[in-house]
């Protein structure tokens, strides 16, 4: 599924993602994924028309796959996710 964030840049979501994935991308200094769930369900629950478009798509506080339209929609308010590369072999 293609999709185009408001400044322009273009990106591509292929299929769906468990929450606490996506949870852990956004919140990678929590220590497990399921601290990271829940700081992310209440992000959402706090951000009103963010949590109104993902209702809209079927999302509930419950769910443990995002859809592809439920992703694009958090990017959306909250922009892509910066992922951090670990286990990079240092130059010899």
């Amino acid at each position: 599924m293609k999709n185009f964030l408001d400044d322009g840049e273009d990106f591509e979501i292929n299929g769906f993602k468990h929450f606490s994935e996506l949870a852990m991308e956004y919140f990678p200094n929590y220590a497990s994924s399921s601290a990271a769930r829940k700081r992310m369900q209440k992000d959402i629950e706090k951000n009103k028309a963010l949590k109104a478009e993902l209702e809209a798509a079927h999302y509930t506080p419950r769910i443990t796959l995002l859809s592809p339209e439920m992703q694009r929609i958090i990017y959306k308010y909250w922009g892509l996710p910066k992922i951090r590369l670990s286990g990079k072999k240092k130059s010899e």
